[in-house]
C-alpha cells in the first residue's frame, strides 16, 4: 500500500512565527558541506525523560555511517553534498527554554533555542542546519514534522520512546534544500497538453510520499547540481539517448532535459542501486514548470487509478513501457521510448516536428583499439543520412554514489489537498524560505502505540 498522508498549508499564524527562522540566510544549495546541529529541547511543562537515550539515537539518525540523514543524502548526491556535526557530536542538550509545550509555538521555539545555544557558546554562525528534537507529548503539533523551505531549520518532535521517522528526517531537509511536495500529474495517453490534471503525490522520491528509501529524482538533483556534465543531456534538436539508471556506478547520461515552451520535460530510468529505489524501476519522466527543477511533478501517463486498477495501482504502474509517447502537439514535441530495461533505456526526442534518429549515435572509441578489439563507429554528424547527433553534453561524468544500509520507511510527503504552483500559480511555497507543514495519518504496526497527537512517536511503514 501506499502511505497517505496529507498536506496542508502552514496556517498564518504559524507561517508568521516562522518569519524570523525563514529570514536566517541559507547555505548555497550546490555548498559542498553543510553544518548540522542538533538541539534537544526541554520546556517547563515537559521535558525530554531519557536525554542520554535521545542523544544516542539522535547522532545514528543524523551522523550514523549507515541508515542516516548523511548516509542518505552522501549518497544520493555523489559525495557532492555531504554533512558534518557542527560542534563537536553535533547533538547539543537539552537546552532549557522558558515556553510551554502546549500550542506547539514554533516560532517561539526556534527563537528561545537559538539564544540558549548561543549563551551555551554554540552561535549561529558555527551551523548551517539547526534541528530542534523536543517531546511530542503536550506539544500537540499538527503535523508530523516541519521544515523551512529554502532555509536551515527543521523542527522535529519525538516521544518517550526516542524513535523518529526517517523519511520525515529526510524530507524536511529537503525542504531545507529548496523542494516542494512533488506531485503527479495525470496526462492519459501521454497528452501534455490541457487535458493534465494533477493526482495526488508522485512516490518517486521522499518528497512526494515515496519513503526514504526511494532516491530524489532527476529534476531535484538538477535543482541542486547533483546531475553534471555528461550525466546530462539538453537536445537543442531531435536526437536518441541511451539513458542509464539515475543511481549507480558508471558513466552515461542519467537525465535528458528537454525545452518544453517556458517549461522543461525531463526524462529519467530509475533502477535498484545501493540503498536506493528498490521499488522504484522503469522511465519517468517530470514537468518543471517555468524551469524551475524545486517544483517539478511527474508525468503519469495512465488513466484515473480509479477508472484502471479500483484505486490501487502497482507501484510503477505509470513507467513509460517501450512504445509510449508522450506528446505535446502545440509545441511540436514527442517523446518515445524505445526500449526500457533495467540497465539502459532507448529514448527518441523530436523536436520542432522533426523526426528523432531511429538509433543513439555511438560514441567514439576512448583510446586507440588494438589489434583484434573491434572499433565503434565515430558519432554520427548532424545531416548525415538525415540523422541529427544529439547535442554533445560537455564535462565529465560525476562520479561512483556510495552506498549504505537501511529498510525503514515512513509515511511522510504524501497525497496533497492543494493543488501545484503552476496549476494555481504558486499555491505551495508560502515564500522565500518559507514553511511546509506534514499533517499526517498515520498507520502503525501492532506493536507501537502513539497517540494521534503525536504522530512522531510512532514507526510508520508502508
Amino acid at each position: 500500500m501506499k502511505p497517505s498522508p496529507r498536506l496542508c498549508l502552514v496556517p498564518a499564524a504559524v507561517a508568521a512565527a516562522l518569519t524570523a527562522a525563514a529570514a536566517a540566510p541559507a547555505p548555497a544549495a550546490d555548498e559542498p558541506e553543510r553544518r548540522v546541529q542538533v538541539a534537544m529541547v526541554n520546556f517547563t511543562d515537559s521535558r525530554i525523560p531519557d536525554a542520554g537515550k535521545l542523544e544516542t539515537a539522535l547522532k545514528d539518525n543524523y551522523f550514523g555511517e549507515s541508515g542516516s540523514l548523511t548516509s542518505y543524502y552522501n549518497e544520493v548526491t555523489g559525495g557532492a553534498t555531504t554533512f558534518k556535526a557542527a560542534e563537536g557530536d553535533g547533538v547539543t542538550g537539552p537546552v532549557d527554554i522558558d515556553l510551554a509545550a502546549t500550542g506547539c509555538d514554533t516560532g517561539k521555539i526556534n527563537d528561545l533555542t537559538r539564544k540558549a545555544l548561543a549563551a551555551k557558546g554554540v552561535p549561529e554562525d558555527s551551523y548551517d542546519h539547526l534541528s530542534l528534537v523536543f517531546p511530542s507529548e503536550k506539544a500537540g503539533c499538527d503535523w508530523l514534522a516541519l521544515g523551512t523551505v529554502g532555509g536551515g531549520t527543521t523542527w522535529m518532535p519525538v516521544g518517550a520512546d526516542a524513535k523518529m521517522s526517517m523519511t520525515a528526517l529526510v524530507h524536511e531537509f529537503g525542504h531545507n534544500f529548496g523542494y516542494s511536495h512533488h506531485m503527479r500529474l495525470r496526462c492519459p495517453d501521454g497528452d501534455l497538453g490541457e487535458g493534465c490534471k494533477e493526482d495526488g503525490t508522485s512516490h518517486k522520491t521522499p518528497m512526494g510520499g515515496g519513503g526514504w528509501e526511494a532516491g530524489l529524482t532527476s529534476p531535484e538533483l538538477l535543482h541542486n547540481k547533483w546531475l553534471t556534465g555528461g550525466e546530462v543531456a539538453k537536445p537543442g534538436k531531435s536526437a536518441t539517448y541511451t539513458l542509464r539508471p539515475l543511481y549507480g556506478n558508471g558513466s552515461g547520461v542519467r537525465a535528458i532535459d528537454i525545452p518544453l515552451g517556458d517549461d522543461r520535460l525531463v526524462v529519467e530510468l530509475r533502477h535498484e542501486s545501493g540503498t536506493v529505489d528498490g521499488e522504484i524501476q522503469g522511465v519517468h519522466a517530470y514537468r518543471v514548470p517555468g524551469g524551475d527543477y524545486a517544483k517539478s511533478a511527474l508525468v503519469d501517463p495512465t488513466p484515473d487509478a480509479d477508472e484502471s486498477t479500483g484505486g490501487d495501482a502497482p507501484a510503477d504502474a505509470d513507467a513509460l513501457k517501450a512504445g509510449a509517447t508522450l506528446t505535446d502537439k502545440a509545441r511540436k514535441v514527442e517523446v518515445e521510448v524505445v526500449k526500457a530495461g533495467a540497465e539502459a533505456a532507448t529514448v527518441k526526442v523530436s523536436l520542432d516536428g522533426v523526426a528523432a534518429p531511429a538509433a543513439p549515435a555511438k560514441a567514439a572509441p576512448e583510446k586507440p583499439a588494438e589489434a583484434g578489439e573491434p572499433v565503434q563507429d565515430e558519432p554520427a554528424k548532424a545531416g548525415e543520412a538525415g540523422e541529427p547527433a544529439p547535442e554533445k553534453a560537455a564535462e565529465a561524468p560525476n562520479e561512483a554514489r556510495p552506498a549504505g544500509n537501511s529498510t525503514e520507511l515512513a509515511e511522510t510527503g504524501g497525497d496533497s489537498d492543494t493543488t501545484l504552483a503552476y496549476s494555481i500559480g504558486g499555491g505551495l511555497l508560502l515564500a522565500a524560505g518559507g514553511a511546509f507543514l506534514l499533517k499526517s495519518r498515520t498507520r502503525r504496526p501492532a506493536a507501537t502505540s502513539a497517540s494521534p497527537a503525536s504522530p512522531a512517536s510512532g514507526r510508520h511503514s508502508r
